[in-house]
């Protein structure tokens, strides 16, 4: 077969393209032929398929009976409602999982936006301070599926009331910060061989998660 010449951008694009379409939920999903039967460390005997049908996720069966692998649905099944993205008729048009989110602010410099951490402004006072962090529902874009996340969305799942409790605690920090007015942002330039660090207070308004 002769090999096809590609320019640089159909290399590029082609590469994201495949990583597209090999990050969608229905291709993971294949992931697990071959494994269901593998019994897990520490787990006292129980297998992939034990742990999958613990979070709400059974194999397909078919008509005759026989066991077939998963399916965007059935994982959806073991999904929390309030987990998942629903239209006025009910159908699924996205899944969400919990996750921590930086603040950010984007500021237009030299004909182009720049984005900067936020921090409160005991944290931006440290060389290797923390920004401040939102713990909160996200979607999970079609073509970014991965095992370890859609692992991770059923196990959200099993304690949704553990992970809701945990994202209105962080909604109320940040409400605090924000009623404080406490938003700052570093930025760094070179002085005299030296980086002189600015800590520069801003809007709560212009942050993003």
């Amino acid at each position: 077969m002769k090999q096809t010449k590609m320019t640089a951008k159909q290399e590029n694009k082609g590469m994201n393209g495949i990583l597209d379409l090999t990050s969608q939920l229905s291709q993971i999903l294949k992931q697990f032929i071959g494994i269901y039967d593998k019994k897990l460390p520490d787990c006292d005997g129980m297998t992939v398929e034990g742990w999958m049908a613990a979070h709400g996720v059974p194999r397909f069966v078919g008509k005759n009976g026989k066991k077939g692998g998963y399916t965007p649905a059935l994982v959806n099944g073991g999904w929390n409602d309030n987990m998942l993205l629903k239209s006025d008729e009910g159908k699924v048009m996205g899944n969400c999982i919990y996750k921590n989110v930086t603040a950010l602010m984007t500021i237009a410099e030299d004909d182009k936006d720049a984005k900067y951490k936020v921090y409160t402004k005991e944290e931006a006072e440290k060389v290797d301070g923390q920004p401040i962090k939102l713990y909160k529902l996200c979607q999970i874009p079609e073509n970014k599926w991965s095992v370890r996340t859609m692992l991770k969305g059923l196990k959200q799942s099993e304690h949704y009331d553990k992970e809701s409790e945990k994202a209105a605690k962080s909604a109320e920090a940040w409400a605090k910060i924000v009623e404080e007015k406490n938003c700052y942002i570093v930025k760094t330039e070179k002085k005299d061989d030296k980086i002189v660090r600015s800590v520069i207070k801003v809007s709560p308004d212009r942050v993003e998660f």
